[in-house]
């Protein structure tokens, strides 16, 4: 009877432990001048990062170095979730570099390089406004569906604002036609759209505002990222040049410049606003601070998107 009962307690103890959990892998390391909280516990110096480590920071900044090659500072008073390709911003300001294969989102807004090179500093700034100032190489944003919401290029700065994802599309630039389809590159986004609706073809050639709703059934063709069905087309000039450069059109891009006031965009102009799947877009007037300081380190309030 023993040497039956010896099996049936070594099942029962293996039952009883289950299984061991892996542990989280290594994806990199994070340096401070001074203290900074790595999943609530208290630091200085540096830490070893983990797969989902979330890293605060206080009176200094923070900078991590990954696994991937990529590095990401995050300015005093910031907070962050990261992963072994992205980086959540859950609060303050950060910069992102050699960038190639990483994604940085912030407020279901998706900002990813297209170049290995790239970098961009992100700022969260009120209720649900986020800051991005691509310095060198070009991004991409991507609303919380995946759609393209706006190209930044090297010297660009936009503010973005998710207006959910009914609001009615509002997009400016040449409108143009090709192979039948009329096409339209936003001056502030720098975001290709197919139009469709009455009222187009006369305004061929002229540089309009177009207001209508994304028609998630239909295919763009394939230099446009979205089909807009437009409800209304308002002229603003006649005669205007596609703008093919991959740059916003003259005087609509802001500039990341080194003269720019850290923390904190600068006045925006109402007539420079998009909307463009369900998000709003200005352009910033300098934009974040390209040198110096990460931005976050400074004063300053950000003023709310006009609607």
């Amino acid at each position: 009877m023993r040497q039956q009962s010896v099996p049936i307690f070594i099942v029962t103890l293996a039952l009883a432990i289950g299984p061991l959990e892996p542990a989280a892998p290594v994806i990199g390391t994070a340096v401070a001048k001074g203290a900074f909280r790595v999943d609530n516990a208290a630091v200085t110096g540096n830490a070893t990062l983990f797969e989902g480590a979330v890293v605060e920071t206080r009176a200094a900044g923070s900078s991590m170095e990954l696994a991937s090659g990529a590095k990401v500072s995050l300015a005093s008073e910031s907070k962050g979730k990261f992963f072994g390709d992205h980086m959540i911003l859950e609060r303050g300001e950060g910069q992102l570099d050699k960038a190639a294969g990483f994604r940085l989102v912030a407020r279901g807004l998706t900002i990813q390089p297209e170049t290995g090179n790239a970098s961009a500093r992100v700022g969260l700034a009120g209720a649900a406004r986020v800051n991005v100032a691509a310095m060198t190489g070009s991004f991409r944003v991507l609303n919380s569906y995946g759609l393209l919401v706006a190209n930044l290029a090297a010297g660009m700065a936009l503010a973005f604002e998710p207006q959910g994802s009914s609001a009615p599309s509002r997009l400016t630039g040449c409108l143009e036609k090709r192979a039948g389809h009329f096409l339209l590159t936003d001056e502030t986004t720098n975001v290709t759209v197919e139009l469709g609706g009455p009222g187009l073809d006369r305004e061929t050639g002229n540089r309009v505002e177009v207001s209508g709703s994304l028609d998630a059934a239909a295919t763009p063709v394939t230099d446009a990222s979205q089909f807009i069905r437009v409800s209304g087309v308002k002229r603003i000039g006649r005669n205007c040049v596609v703008n093919r450069s991959g740059t916003a059109a003259a005087g609509v891009g802001g500039k990341a410049g080194k003269t720019a006031k850290a923390g904190g965009a600068a006045a925006i102009s109402t007539t420079t606003i998009a909307v463009i799947g369900g998000v709003a877009v200005a352009a910033t007037v300098g934009g974040l601070a390209a040198g110096g300081a990460l931005p976050g380190q400074g004063g300053g309030s950000s003023p709310s998107i006009s609607r």
